[in-house]
C-alpha cells in the first residue's frame, strides 16, 4: 500500500477551533486524503509549528524521517510562518531549502504536494496584503512557497485561485473565526487536495487497498547460465552516500616540536573546515566559502617568533571554526535530538612566556576543543547526508 507523509501545522494536525464544539478533526485532512487516494498516512503535523522557527519546526523534524520511505509527501505550512511575526522571508526560504536538499540527498521519488496556506485573519488582517509585524504579507509568504515548489519541480495547490476561505465567509467556515477551518471546511479541503493529487500523480490507486489484500510477489530474475541457482527477489542497489570522515588532531607531546605540531594541526583543521563548506554548498545551497590561513612557521626553536606564531595561529583558528559553526547553525545543521545550536569556541590564549607542561596542556586543550566541535558538526551533517 502506498505511504503518505504529512508535515505541517495545526490545520493538518486537525485543530478545528478552540472550544468543546470544535474537537480535533476525525478524520484529519491527511487521513481523509489517504482514504481517498488509497494511501497509508503518517501524519507528523505539529500544532503551532512553522517551517524554520523553533524546536518543533519542519527543519527540526526532518532529521527524524526518511523521505525515501514515502510515495506521497504533503507539506502544509504558512499560517504560523506569517502569523507568529518571527520568521523573515529569508529564514522561510532557508528552511524550505533544507527540505529540498534532504529530499535530493535521500534519493526519494515521492510525489510532493506543497499546500499553500488558506487565508488567515489573525494579526488584524483584512486581506492577503495586510502586513504582519515584520511587514510581510500573506501573499508574499504564499509566493515564496509557490516559487520554491516550481523551482524544485514539486506540485503545489494555491487556494487563491479558487478560495474556500474569503473575507466574506471566514467567520462561518473557520471554527475560531480567524484561523482554523471547521471540520466541514477541512473535509472540503481534503477532497480538493485528493482530487488534485489524482489528476496530477501517476499510478494513483482508485480505491484504497484492503488490509487483508495479499501483496503481489516481486518479479524474480532468471539465471539461464546457472540452472541450479534459486530465484531471488530483485533488490535495488542502495545509493552510495559519501560521508565525511571525522577529524583527528595530533596532540603536542614534544615541547621542542611546537611549531611542527601547530603547523600540521592548522593544515588539518583548514582542510576539514573546507570539506564541511563544500558539503554545505552541495546539500544546503550555501554560498561558496573557503577558509585559509597564511602564517609562516618559524623553526622549532623556543623563541618569541615561535610564541607569536602559536598565539596567532590559534586566534585565527578560533575565528575560522566559529565561522563554519555560524553557517551550520543558520542552516539547521544542529543537534537533531534537541535542536540546540552549536556554541561558538572560546580557545585559551597560548601566551605563556614559559614553555612547560602548563603550556603544553593549553595547546592540547585547544586542539581538543576544536576536534570535539568539528566532529559534532560532521556528525550532524552526516545524519543529513544519510537522510536520518
Amino acid at each position: 500500500m502506498a505511504k503518505l507523509l504529512c508535515l505541517g501545522d495545526s490545520i493538518m494536525w486537525g485543530v478545528t477551533g478552540f472550544d468543546a464544539a470544535h474537537p480535533r478533526a476525525d478524520p484529519t485532512i491527511p487521513d481523509k486524503i489517504g482514504e481517498l487516494i488509497g494511501a497509508q498516512v503518517d501524519n507528523r503535523a505539529v500544532s503551532a509549528t512553522s517551517v524554520n522557527d523553533g524546536d518543533k519546526s519542519m527543519v527540526s523534524l526532518l532529521p527524524t524521517v526518511n523521505l525515501a520511505d514515502y510515495d506521497y509527501i504533503i507539506l502544509g505550512y504558512g499560517a504560523n510562518d506569517w502569523g507568529l511575526n518571527r520568521e523573515s522571508l529569508e529564514a522561510l526560504k532557508s528552511g524550505l531549502g533544507m527540505f529540498s536538499s534532504m529530499f535530493s540527498v535521500s534519493g526519494s521519488k515521492a510525489y510532493v504536494l506543497v499546500d499553500l496556506m488558506i487565508e488567515s485573519f489573525i494579526n488584524n488582517a483584512t486581506n492577503l496584503d495586510s502586513p504582519n509585524q515584520l511587514g510581510i504579507t500573506q501573499n508574499q509568504v504564499m509566493d515564496v512557497f509557490k516559487s520554491w515548489a516550481t523551482e524544485n519541480g514539486y506540485h503545489y495547490y494555491d487556494w487563491r485561485e479558487d478560495p474556500i476561505v474569503t473575507p466574506q465567509n471566514y467567520k462561518t467556515v473557520l471554527g475560531d473565526g480567524c484561523l482554523h477551518p471547521n471540520f466541514a471546511t477541512q473535509m472540503q479541503m481534503a477532497q480538493r487536495l485528493a482530487d488534485y493529487i489524482k489528476s496530477t500523480a501517476k499510478d494513483v490507486p482508485t480505491e484504497p487497498s484492503k488490509p487483508d489484500d495479499k501483496p503481489t510477489n516481486p518479479p524474480t530474475p532468471t539465471y539461464p547460465d546457472k540452472p541450479n541457482q534459486p530465484d531471488q527477489p530483485v533488490v535495488p542497489d542502495k545509493p552510495v552516500v559519501k560521508l565525511i570522515d571525522q577529524i583527528k588532531i595530533d596532540r603536542l607531546n614534544d615541547l621542542f616540536g611546537i611549531g611542527t605540531n601547530v603547523s600540521n594541526g592548522t593544515k588539518n583543521v583548514i582542510s576539514k573546515v573546507n570539506e564541511l563548506y563544500s558539503n554545505l554548498e552541495t546539500i544546503m545551497g550555501t554560498d561558496p566559502q573557503k577558509a585559509q590561513i597564511s602564517l609562516a612557521m618559524p623553526d622549532n626553536a623556543l623563541t618569541r617568533s615561535l610564541r607569536n606564531y602559536v598565539l596567532t595561529a590559534f586566534q585565527q583558528l578560533e575565528s575560522i571554526v566559529n565561522d563554519v559553526i555560524k553557517v551550520c547553525n543558520a542552516n539547521w545543521i544542529v543537534d537533531p535530538q534537541t535542536g540546540d545550536s552549536t556554541p561558538i569556541l572560546n580557545l585559551h590564549r597560548v601566551d605563556q612566556l614559559t614553555t612547560n607542561d602548563v603550556y603544553k596542556k593549553t595547546v592540547n586543550d585547544n586542539w581538543g576543543q576544536i576536534e570535539t566541535t568539528l566532529n559534532k558538526l560532521i556528525q550532524y551533517l552526516n545524519q543529513v547526508l544519510k537522510g536520518e
